[in-house]
């Protein structure tokens, strides 16, 4: 977890709620995320004037919000959580290896990653207003406001179209499905799949033939979920 940042921190009395919420109001529900109540003295939000360049970013426990006013780039893993609920806003670009998202994210220029962008849950959104580039696009339930074209090599999911605008839903259709889907993501099988008959292995998709906790660690760890 991030605790060394070099910013303005709104526990140290270096930025307000009311800075914080000027900041991101280009992003809906950003301000929900901003009261007394979620911050209070156990967590953190910092701001970070101009560009940021990490190996791997973490949100949670201390540091729930974060805003960096130039490009955010990160080497490795760039992961969010639900609770507590968590805030990452950069108003330039953000280039990460991967993104695990199931707090809120939003990105004022391109997002770009290298392997995997997957979400989590639904209480909260990513909301991308440049273009949007990944290898692979693992959204679960979770929903993504792409305003600029997304470009994913490999989307995984049979739920994908209903999680992002409709504008781009017949881009993010589900792209590997059955053997096909596990000869190229091995060790990612699903406990359940030895029940599953052929027709069905065929048939099915990753939300079946995954395991989704295995899928996100290795987001997490920057791993690749799907073999070339």
């Amino acid at each position: 977890m991030q605790t060394t940042l070099q910013g303005r921190s709104y526990q140290r009395g270096e930025i307000t709620l009311e800075e914080l919420a000027a900041l991101t109001a280009g992003f809906n529900y950003a301000s929900a995320l901003l009261h007394e109540d979620l911050l209070g003295n156990d967590y953190d939000a910092v701001v970070v004037d101009g560009d940021l360049h990490l190996p791997s970013l973490t949100l949670g426990e201390p540091l729930a919000f974060l805003v960096v006013t130039g490009n955010l780039v990160i080497d490795g893993a760039c992961v969010d959580c639900d609770e507590p609920a968590t805030g990452l806003y950069v108003l330039g670009n953000l280039q990460a290896g991967s993104v695990w998202t199931g707090g809120m994210l939003g990105v004022q220029g391109d997002l770009t990653v290298a392997r995997t962008l997957a979400g989590f849950y639904n209480d909260y959104a990513a909301i991308v207003k440049g273009t949007t580039r990944a290898a692979v696009f693992f959204p679960e339930n979770h929903y993504f406001q792409f305003e600029g074209a997304p470009t994913f090599d490999v989307v995984l999911g049979n739920a994908a179209p209903y999680r992002v605008p409709k504008q781009w839903a017949a881009q993010v259709t589900e792209t590997l499905k059955g053997r096909a889907l596990l000869d190229r993501a091995v060790g990612l099988e699903s406990e359940d799949l030895p029940a599953l008959s052929a027709e069905q292995i065929e048939t099915f998709g990753a939300t079946e033939l995954l395991d989704a906790h295995a899928l996100y660690t290795r987001v997490q760890a920057d791993s690749s979920v799907l073999s070339d």
